[in-house]
């Protein structure tokens, strides 16, 4: 049985034993949303002996677009298969075009909208429960929708299945496009849209966290053109857990699998694809850590070798050979393991790059002064 759907069994059990929708609100508690804080505890404000949150908070947790009416002091509220809206100064509110009752009137506190929290949240389909053992407010959403938009075009993925719905513009209704390779999982995504051109967007979800000294991966890429899915690819990566050296920012839009590196052009279709397997005659998982029209260079996670590929011709150098100097591979490729932590912070890595120069340092193996070296690119 997985780690959400105990969780799940869980808060049932709470919700059972403190009485559904009953929290008695006459002290601040902590709030969490699906078992994690998302810092709504320090917004709180109780008045009339009862909790309210921003609105925005709620809805961004629960996967809501909102758009506020300034003149009707009204808040629309649009995820799949749910509407809501909620009106300052009244407790009726709709769903789905049905009347609800709210326990007290939506309010503006701090010039931000409030919503009484355990009403608000049951219109917006969540539950919440009181633990009575340590005295904290869980919000519980079995949803576990995520949202995001741009110029007006929104989405939204599911963090259960993996349905992404689309929606043209502010008007419009939600409508399942597609559906992503997704495992469920106990760990809330982020998930970010990138506008590349009009109608064209290149959306994320992403998820890194430790646990058991080793670094866990997961993204999920979808570029998206005038709500057609032109391209899907994903991967997850667990690798052991070490001090990350600042990167230097990619400048090329990409997407990856693990396996291979696809380009996106400036005019949002699908560009080079480099099949990296195949041009490095190695197999594993490969990881980006910079992009730019030019060049990329992409680690092999299991050595640690880092290549150089010229996005033109597609010709590809093996830096961690070329750069190292042959004294300090000696020991290196003897030990050259991409899972050892004492490896991983004396790996080459990119520190930066000043026109065709590239900066790198690297720590050799029985050593503890790094070194520094560059790499000149050639015109392709």
């Amino acid at each position: 049985m997985n780690k959400w759907k105990v969780t799940l069994g869980i808060i049932a059990v709470l919700i059972f034993s403190t009485g559904f929708g009953s929290v008695s609100v006459q002290a601040e508690r902590q709030i969490q949303f699906n078992f994690k804080e998302i810092g709504i505890s320090s917004k709180q404000v109780i008045t009339e002996n009862t909790t309210f949150v921003p609105l925005k908070s709620l809805a961004d947790a629960m996967g809501y677009t909102l758009s506020w009416d300034q003149q009707t002091k009204t808040a629309k509220l649009v995820r799949p298969e749910r509407e809501v809206i909620f009106t300052t100064g009244t407790v009726k509110s709709k769903v789905n075009e049905a009347v609800v009752n709210l326990t007290k009137s939506p309010r503006i506190i701090k010039g931000s909208v409030y919503v009484p929290l355990v009403s608000a949240v049951s219109a917006l389909g969540g539950k919440t429960g009181l633990n009575k053992t340590d005295g904290v407010i869980q919000i519980v959403d079995e949803a576990r929708l995520v949202s995001a938009s741009v110029d007006g075009r929104s989405y939204w993925i599911s963090q259960k299945n993996g349905d992404l719905y689309y929606r043209a513009t502010s008007a419009g209704k939600p409508v399942i496009i597609g559906r992503l390779p997704f495992k469920e999982s106990a760990y809330n995504y982020a998930f970010e849209v990138k506008k590349i051109v009009n109608g064209t967007d290149l959306l994320r979800l992403t998820d890194n966290h430790y646990a058991m000294f080793t670094d866990f991966n997961s993204s999920y890429q979808v570029l998206v053109k005038a709500g057609t899915i032109l391209k899907q690819m994903n991967y997850q990566y667990m690798n052991s857990a070490y001090p990350h050296a600042p990167q230097v920012p990619s400048t090329q839009l990409y997407m990856t699998d693990g396996k291979n590196v696809q380009y996106i052009t400036k005019d949002g279709d699908l560009g080079k694809l480099f099949e990296m397997e195949k041009l490095t005659g190695a197999t594993g998982d490969f990881i980006v850590e910079y992009a730019s029209e030019d060049v990329a260079l992409i680690r092999l996670l299991d050595t640690t070798h880092l290549y150089l590929v010229y996005s033109s011709s597609g010709e590809i150098i093996n830096l961690s050979e070329q750069l190292i100097t042959s004294e300090d591979r000696k020991e290196w490729d003897r030990v050259n393991d991409g899972r050892d932590p004492y490896v991983l912070t004396r790996m080459l890595v990119l520190k930066g790059r000043k026109g065709n120069v590239l900066t790198f340092t690297y720590t050799p193996i029985l050593e503890e002064k790094a070194k520094t070296v560059t790499f000149t690119l050639q015109s392709k």
